[in-house]
């Protein structure tokens, strides 16, 4: 073993010492939505391929991060610990692996570039260190279900690995294990896109390796297949979504109608959000890393905020400086663009909320090359007028590594309880309406529950200029009331159904069905279900969010079942009927319309419904089977004599 590698090794094991503390954290945000299907296979309602293959996260379903959870839970079993014990083991064979993209693209290059030994053999396992053991990987590694995003980055690394292999097999003219190494790489980008959608980049980022490392020495031209492997991977791509864009194609802009930002707007405030990730890495002041981002401020226009121009000229000035430095720091440009590139989906046009600090797992990697690219073309300038700069860069390194674990190890300290999460949260992102609303949570989990300690939460986001957050406001006052045993007050109401809903984004929806099932199941003066589905169908009705919308039609579901509950069979009839589209994901929907078309009378059109939901719930769905089975015998007994099977 080397010693880099035994430097490496030193560093994983301290990475496993500085996170063992978080590993007894809560889940937070959407690990409960999308951890569901685990407890559902756990409680034999669903198989485990039920659980891997129905996952409807992304376009792509993200079937292997759903199938590593399902291998972790059968080898450690269902405690949370043990499935951010899975997350951090990724996070170290993630470590290896830029440690080994790194050595071998410096290799690649040195020939060309005669880049130093000692750079060749260290920097690679110094910027893998930095990368293992920084802070701003926290929020992914102890976040359970950005599992997904830590094995598209595995799986892309191993792409990145394979395909530098592939091209210096070709320089050596083994075309067999070029191939093999080839083939292995298109399999580890589909095993990364299936982990989440970002693999889709592992060939336009092998494609920027092509260009950058694989480079044609002086006087030569470039190989016919190489460019046109470029062109096919990294030009036509670009030119592709730069169309999609400019035609304002629904898979672009459709979601921007419940978003409270335009597309204008989003790519503005990305130039600001990537030198904020930079920022991160260079200054990674712990209490303002985290969770909670949905404050952070978007750009209007140009000039407002002012930041928003000086970071688009930002990024215009870094790039012309890395084509400038091209020789001699070819790093710089290399990691530029990976960092960039690896960002395309995250942040660029499709209407993602603005920033998430797991976005930059994988693209940082790209960013601390560069970094450490300009560093040791620093060093070497002034390393002539120093005496023994060796020790001092040595001892400057390990001084670098040991603060960023004592920073990690503090951020994984508060990762440990929801409370300590909370209490920074609250004091760096006072804006946060996601913040405010998981505090006031923890606050009426809380026994005896701190009720007005949940309002003052509250009160705080009710005045703010967002009428959606206003609105979310309103809908968690009349929360915290009813489940006081205190009436609805009129004000509450007003806040949280009065008005044109603008958009109803994830946590406004989750709210109300919240309050639904509340009202449903437990009376609360001056809120009876029927006035709770009257104000739903004012909401749905005035919104400005599209009617196909998934979240417009949740709430008409919830609504159709007031309205049952309520004995207005006929509202009922009518809010089903707009809320089912006959997809599978609306199956539920559809299993209760078929319910309602039957009390209707409508046999023929409960039984159409039965037999589309028939084709679609799966074998192995026991619950959703058993649903079906007693929807199918109420149809049969309903049928006319002759209708009968």
């Amino acid at each position: 073993m080397t010693r880099p590698s035994l430097l490496l090794l030193l560093i994983a094991l301290t990475t496993v010492g500085v996170y063992a503390h978080g590993l007894n954290g809560p889940l937070v945000f959407d690990d409960h939505q999308n951890l569901t299907p685990l407890q559902e296979w756990l409680a034999g309602n669903i198989s485990a391929w039920r659980v891997i293959v129905d996952n409807g996260a992304g376009l792509l379903g993200r079937q292997v991060s759903m199938a590593s959870l399902v291998l972790n839970v059968q080898l450690l079993g269902p405690a949370i610990w043990g499935l951010k014990l899975g997350n951090l083991f990724i996070h170290l064979i993630n470590g290896v692996l830029v440690y080994l993209l790194l050595t071998r693209i410096v290799r690649a290059q040195a020939p060309v570039q005669g880049a130093q030994d000692v750079v060749r053999r260290w920097m690679p396992c110094v910027v893998a260190g930095i990368w293992l053991l920084h802070p701003l990987q926290v929020s992914t590694t102890l976040y359970v279900i950005q599992r997904m995003a830590m094995l598209s980055a595995l799986f892309t690394l191993a792409t990145l690995i394979l395909y530098v292999m592939a091209r210096q097999s070709l320089q050596a003219r083994r075309r067999g294990r070029a191939i093999a190494l080839l083939g292995a790489a298109v399999i580890c980008t589909l095993l990364a896109s299936f982990s989440k959608e970002n693999g889709v980049l592992a060939p336009a980022l092998c494609a920027l390796i092509e260009f950058w490392v694989f480079a044609p020495v002086a006087g030569a031209s470039r190989h016919r297949l190489s460019r046109a492997f470029i062109f096919a991977a990294l030009v036509a791509p670009a030119g592709l979504a730069l169309a999609l864009t400019l035609t304002q194609s629904p898979l672009i802009v459709a979601e921007y109608a419940n978003r409270p930002f335009t597309l204008a707007e989003r790519l503005m405030t990305q130039g600001r959000v990537l030198w904020d990730y930079i920022g991160a890495l260079l200054l990674p002041y712990g209490p303002r890393l985290g969770l909670y981002h949905d404050d952070y401020i978007v750009s209007r226009g140009w000039l407002s905020p002012a930041t928003t121009l000086l970071a688009w000229l930002g990024w215009l000035i870094a790039l012309a400086a890395a084509w400038r430095l091209r020789l001699r720091a070819p790093g710089v440009g290399l990691g530029l663009g990976i960092y960039l590139l690896a960002q395309a989906l995250e942040s660029s046009v499709f209407p993602l909320l603005m920033y998430f600090e797991h976005r930059a797992y994988l693209p940082s990697v790209g960013a601390l090359w560069a970094i450490a690219s300009v560093a040791v073309l620093g060093a070497q300038q002034v390393a002539s007028h120093m005496h023994h700069p060796r020790r001092l860069f040595t001892a400057a390194i390990a001084a670098l590594l040991l603060v960023l674990a004592a920073a990690t190890y503090a951020r994984a300290m508060v990762w440990q309880s929801e409370q300590t999460l909370l209490a920074q949260g609250l004091e760096h992102h006072p804006g946060s309406r996601w913040l405010r609303s998981d505090v006031a949570q923890e606050l009426m989990r809380r026994n005896p529950p701190d009720l007005e300690g949940a309002r003052e939460q509250m009160n705080a986001l009710a005045v703010s200029p967002q009428e959606s957050t206003r609105r979310l406001a309103g809908v968690w006052q009349l929360l915290i009331d009813c489940s006081a045993g205190k009436p609805a007050q009129p004000s509450s109401k007003s806040l949280a159904f009065g008005g044109t809903a603008s958009e109803i984004e994830a946590d406004l929806l989750l709210a109300m069905e919240s309050l639904v099932n509340g009202v449903s199941s437990t009376p609360c003066a001056g809120l009876s279900p029927l006035d709770m589905a009257d104000a739903l169908h004012r909401v749905t009705s005035s919104s400005s969010v599209p009617d196909t919308h998934f979240n417009i039609r949740r709430l008409r579901f919830k609504e159709a079942q007031l309205y049952a509950a309520s004995g207005e069979a006929s509202k009922a009839l009518d809010a089903a009927r707009l809320a089912y589209t006959g997809t599978r994901e609306d199956a539920p929907i559809g299993a209760f319309l078929a319910q309602l078309e039957l009390n209707a009378g409508n046999a023929d059109r409960a039984r159409d419904i039965a037999t589309r939901l028939d084709r679609q719930i799966p074998a192995d769905d026991r619950t959703g089977r058993e649903i079906l089975r007693g929807l199918m015998d109420q149809v049969d007994s309903n049928a006319h004599p002759q209708d009968r099977p």
